[in-house]
């Protein structure tokens, strides 16, 4: 006497359901790549910092390397662009961390992309001082800079 199988309301409502979630996982993904940039230029803003003050203390000068490639296989989901900070006598690594490999690196406030494997301008000295430089990431058509002065302070610009 009764049918098995869906309604048409049945079926509509989850093609419906569908098609929002086809339609909202772009936003999505735009949404939470843009705050993981932020993210991540205030974490390297603070390493940066760090380092300033990891010189201070132990009378050293550390410099800062930004690698523009992924140094990574097709195979790995997380595929990250690295940086590190060391120390410039020993060539020692001090600390290491990563960013994204979605974001493009840049340099100077004019915002020149870096076509090197790294830039290695921002140097900090044994008294805080600072060999100046800016660097950039990009994504999409902002530009994240973080910003070191010549006396060693680290703000962020857009």
């Amino acid at each position: 006497m009764y049918n098995k199988g869906y309604t048409l309301l049945e079926l509509l409502t989850v093609v419906t359901i569908i098609s929002l979630l086809v339609f909202i996982s772009p936003i999505t993904r735009n949404v939470y790549r843009t705050i993981e940039t932020l993210i991540t230029v205030q974490n390297i803003k603070m390493d940066l910092r760090w380092a300033r003050y990891k010189a201070i203390d132990e009378n050293r000068e550390l410099r800062i390397r930004i690698y523009r490639d992924a140094n990574c296989n097709q195979n790995s989901r997380a595929c990250t662009k690295d940086y590190m900070i060391y120390d410039v006598d020993s060539l020692k690594v001090v600390k290491k961390g990563n960013y994204p490999a979605y974001l493009n690196l840049y340099k100077n406030l004019n915002a020149k992309k870096v076509t090197a494997d790294y830039y290695e301008r921002i140097k900090f000295k044994y008294d805080g001082t600072a060999l100046h430089g800016t660097v950039g990431f990009k994504y999409g058509s902002n530009i994240y800079k973080i910003v070191v002065s010549q006396l060693g302070r680290v703000r962020v610009a857009k």
